[in-house]
């Protein structure tokens, strides 16, 4: 379909839809259900997706009604005006704000699992795995960067017809990314990357593409944190935390500020990205250094789409030149942990003034290079391994010892484990100067490794972590008067933190340790429990509970009464092939084993997969989505019975909305009702959930060797059937139980959230029973 001029053109899932529409969740379930007109959802493996313009076109008919209109909203008000208004909170075009990325968990992350998931390997065929994320890459970057050009895609999608299309677009993707490139200084053949993709179909390629082009700026480097951590690379390749690299700004950089910046290990450029969100200007002071042309690829177009003109090299012959090529005003780098560039013995061509590092780790060379690229007076946070800090290797403590007697380390800062995606290593920030003479006769240690919130497997560091951290450490740096020791430990206490004051002469002493740990004295009992996590907890048990009691009320108001019966009698009498179609699953011969796959393609459904009455949302099976073209006879309908076969019974399950499409297995059979049967889906359903029904088929089963029922005996089920009005009314008693059954689950787990987190804080004193 042609998008009218002006239209959005990312996809939203259900859950965007009803945030920003203003309704709740289940309120969009009820739209696709009871309106055959709902934009229909595009798939990215078991999640649907919808296109914004359709649904703002949709929804532009849908008029607020009066009780449920907000504050300023007028009459005539529909749910298209609420769905644009805060697209603006939703920017798809635009950078991140001047505090970094989104937070880790919102909506890019789930889009980027969606891209790197199944929908690779659906794209990508048998290329590398590198060669799809320069697809991912390439299009968020002409996406965010070249609004203008992104039109010319967008026709392109819209004229495709199919196989013969895919190369076309990917040449054009793959020339616009190489343009941009080359302007830059980078010979990198973004072109023939992305026509190494052998796409199993066009509908996936433009999947993958209007997946891509529907997130935030922020998307760009999670895209590449996914890939860190899918293939395993090393530390050399790893990712920059969007977190960490706005702390490092935010310690020396100031609103602004004219300076010369450079990353002599530029990574995925993260570092300058966030310079430039701290300065807020100077976009072509900006410079980096690579020794990977990949990477030098990746941070070009991570910078371009920021709007910065990065100058970045990848030509450095020498690993560490006695010359340098720039010389900066402040250095923000996180340059690969615990390597050594070159094994042999004639690999130290450098310059070092502070001791010639051991040939097995560059840790304190990069030290010594960050140094060395420095104007006199110049800044430079540096990440650094935590055992960088008190390895007992003889030349690296000689080398701790000259950067502390010289005055060159002014600060040492633990963070937390587990802020890389693809490694828990924990590190720490060394943030040193390049001095004639000592400033200071002081290091400032501090500890945060409480710091940050757990999300998955990793620690993220928010901004009110940032905010304490260089609250704590910024006036250190800028020389204000400070208070005594135990005052400023007292301060650091106060923002959760752990903070000491220790003279050069000090930690000059022994093993010249820089890890604070070994400076701070004392225990610990961990920081006060977070209160936004009680406060949430109470307002979620508020809402469960409220809305619990909304469907009580409600409930009780209905008229789902029952009381005594008058029997089956007149009730109608029939067997199960008079009210269904029953289709067992292919034959193994037609679907064996080996033409399977966990990874990609359409569900397969087996008895396991059968659980309470309903289908698992993640089978265990799928075959590909070639293969299943040919099993289109098999393919489950919304409301479909599916029955055990072959194993052990289970509980018939009913096929829900979003499993329409999902195959049958040489295990199952399939049960339809047909058309004026007089039977309601939902009863039958019901029906065969009896025991009385279940034991029927049970006991068909067990008189073979294996239990195994046929789809001849299961025709001959005997069924009992009310008139269609009670068959009704009995759904709608039962699925009103079904309603308050899973409203009371949600309140009893908020219960449980709620508890958890209030006994951390009665057991660590910040709150106590009234």
């Amino acid at each position: 379909m042609q998008l009218a001029h002006g239209e959005r053109t990312g996809l939203v899932t259900r859950a965007q839809i009803a945030e920003r529409a203003g309704v709740k969740r289940p309120a969009v379930s009820n739209w696709a259900r009871r309106h055959g007109d709902f934009p229909v959802p595009v798939r990215s493996g078991d999640t649907e997706l919808f296109r914004e313009a359709e649904v703002a076109r949709w929804l532009a008919n849908r008029t607020v009604p009066a009780s449920q209109r907000l504050d300023g909203e007028r009459v005539g008000t529909t749910y298209a005006d609420r769905f644009l208004r805060s697209s603006a909170d939703h920017p798809a075009a635009e950078p991140e704000d001047a505090e970094g990325a989104r937070p880790v968990g919102s909506e890019d992350e789930k889009i980027v699992g969606r891209l790197m998931g199944r929908l690779a390997d659906r794209v990508r065929g048998p290329a590398p795995m590198a060669d799809y994320v320069n697809l991912c890459l390439t299009v968020m970057y002409v996406r965010h960067a070249e609004p203008a050009r992104w039109r010319r895609i967008e026709d392109a999608l819209s004229a495709g017809q199919g196989g013969r299309d895919v190369p076309a677009l990917l040449r054009t993707l793959g020339g616009m990314a190489q343009e941009a490139l080359r302007r830059n200084g980078d010979h990198t053949d973004m072109r023939g990357s992305l026509l190494q993709l052998e796409p199993r179909s066009w509908d996936d390629l433009v999947l993958a593409v209007r997946t891509a082009a529907g997130t935030g700026a922020g998307a760009f480097q999670l895209v590449w944190e996914s890939f860190s951590a899918r293939e395993g690379l090393q530390s050399a390749e790893y990712c920059s935390p969007v977190g960490l690299a706005s702390l490092a700004a935010e310690l020396v950089l100031t609103p602004g500020q004219e300076v010369r910046v450079l990353d002599p290990y530029a990574r995925g450029g993260e570092m300058l990205a966030a310079a430039y969100r701290r300065i807020g200007s100077s976009p072509d002071a900006m410079y980096g250094e690579t020794l990977d042309g990949r990477m030098q690829a990746v941070a070009s177009l991570y910078l371009l789409h920021f709007g910065v003109r990065p100058q970045l090299t990848s030509t450095r012959s020498d690993r560490w030149p006695p010359d340098r090529e720039h010389s900066a005003d402040v250095v923000l780098t996180n340059p690969p942990f615990n390597m050594s560039d070159v094994p042999d013995s004639g690999r130290r061509t450098g310059h070092w003034p502070y001791g010639a590092p051991p040939q097995g780790n560059d840790n304190l060379a990069w030290v010594q290079y960050v140094l060395g690229a420095l104007v006199p007076g110049g800044r430079a946070v540096v990440v650094m391994p935590v055992k960088a800090g008190n390895s007992v290797n003889t030349a690296e403590r000689r080398i701790r010892r000259a950067l502390v007697c010289c005055g060159a380390v002014e600060c040492v800062i633990t963070l937390p484990s587990h802020l890389f995606s693809a490694t828990p290593v924990p590190v720490s920030l060394w943030l040193i100067r390049r001095v004639e003479r000592p400033v200071r006769g002081d290091i400032l240690f501090v500890d945060a490794q409480e710091a940050g919130m757990k999300v998955r497997r990793r620690r993220v560091l928010r901004d009110m972590d940032r905010e304490a951290i260089t609250a704590l450490v910024r006036p250190w740096l800028d020389g204000k008067q400070l208070p005594d020791g135990e005052e400023y430990a007292a301060l650091a206490t106060d923002r959760g933190l752990s903070a000491v004051v220790v003279s050069r002469e000090v930690v000059a002493e022994d093993v010249c340790s820089l890890l604070p740990a070994h400076h701070l004295r004392g225990g610990s009992y961990g920081l006060a429990p977070d209160w936004s996590r009680l406060h949430a907890a109470v307002e979620d048990e508020a809402e469960q509970e409220s809305g619990l009691r909304l469907l009580e009320r409600g409930s009780a108001a209905a008229d789902h009464r029952y009381g005594p019966g008058r029997g089956p009698a007149g009730w109608r009498e029939t067997d199960l092939r008079e009210l269904c179609e029953v289709q067992p699953g292919p034959s193994y011969t037609r679907l064996p084993a080996e033409v399977r796959t966990a990874d990609a393609g359409v569900p397969l459904v087996f008895p396991q997969d059968l659980i309470e009455g309903r289908i698992a949302d993640e089978p265990r099976n799928r075959v590909p989505w070639r293969t299943a073209e040919r099993f289109a006879k098999f393919e489950l309908l919304p409301d479909d019975i599916v029955c055990v076969r072959t194993g052990a019974q289970q509980q018939p399950a009913l096929v829900s909305r979003r499993q329409a499409g999902w195959l049958l297995s040489s295990n199952v059979m399939r049960l339809r009702v047909k058309p004026d049967a007089g039977v309601d889906p939902l009863y039958l359903h019901a029906y065969l959930s009896l025991r009385y029904a279940r034991e029927w088929m049970a006991h068909r089963a067990a008189a073979t060797a294996a239990p195994s029922l046929s789809s001849e005996a299961l025709r001959h089920l005997p069924v009992r059937l009310p008139p269609p009005g009670q068959q009704r009314r009995s759904v709608e008693l039962l699925g009103e139980l079904d309603r308050r059954t899973a409203a009371h689950a949600s309140y009893v787990a908020a219960l449980g959230r709620l508890r958890t987190e209030l006994t951390e804080h009665l057991l660590h004193g910040s709150v106590e029973p009234l």
